[in-house]
């Protein structure tokens, strides 16, 4: 139960993120990062099902995630992206 909760989870957002995932195709390890972000949010979202979490929880802490990292972005901006490189 737990694999199929990860699996549709990490589908959905494969498809999120297929078209960032597009155009930075000339990279070596974009296919790398295009698999791990969601990878990654899939864990989240599959380890909050365990848990019993309520889907309109799993949003708003997806959303308090997203808020946090582009905040994050905005204030250490170039050093986030001079490690990602």
């Amino acid at each position: 139960m737990i694999i199929g909760t990860f699996i549709f989870y990490f589908v959905l957002f494969i498809v999120v993120f297929s078209i960032p995932g597009q155009r930075n195709s000339g990279k070596s390890n974009t296919s790398f990062k295009f698999l791990a972000i969601p990878a990654l949010f899939g864990v989240g979202m599959a380890f909050l099902s365990l848990i019993k979490v309520y889907f309109v929880y799993k949003l708003l802490a997806l959303v308090f995630v997203f808020v946090t990292g582009l905040l994050s972005y905005w204030q250490w901006g170039k050093q986030i992206r001079s490690w990602w490189n």
